[in-house]
C-alpha cells in the first residue's frame, strides 16, 4: 500500500467515499507486486524483507550494490498491520 496516497486522501477528503468505505484506489496493491523482481530484471539489486531483524542486513547489501557496484537497489519491505 502507498501510505502517502492514503493519508493524503484522508486529509483532503475526511468525509469522502474512500474514508467511508476503506477503499483507496491507486494506493492499495493487492496482490502486492514483487518490486524486488522488477529491479532485478533491469540489472539492479532487489530483496524482499519480511521481518524486522532482516532490515539492517538487507540495507547493508543494498547499499553495497549501489555504492560499490553502481547498481540501483530496491528493498521491498513488507509491513504487516495487526
Amino acid at each position: 500500500m502507498l501510505g502517502a496516497v492514503r493519508r493524503t486522501t484522508e486529509g483532503l477528503f475526511p468525509k469522502g467515499w474512500a474514508k467511508k468505505t476503506g477503499s483507496f484506489p491507486f494506493s492499495d496493491f493487492k496482490p502486492s507486486p514483487a518490486s524486488e523482481k522488477i529491479v532485478e530484471a533491469h540489472g539492479g539489486y532487489g530483496e524482499r524483507v519480511e521481518r524486522p531483524q532482516q532490515a539492517r542486513p538487507a540495507l547493508g547489501r543494498a547499499l553495497k550494490a549501489v555504492q560499490e557496484e553502481g547498481r540501483q537497489a530496491v528493498l521491498n519491505v513488507i509491513c504487516k498491520q495487526d
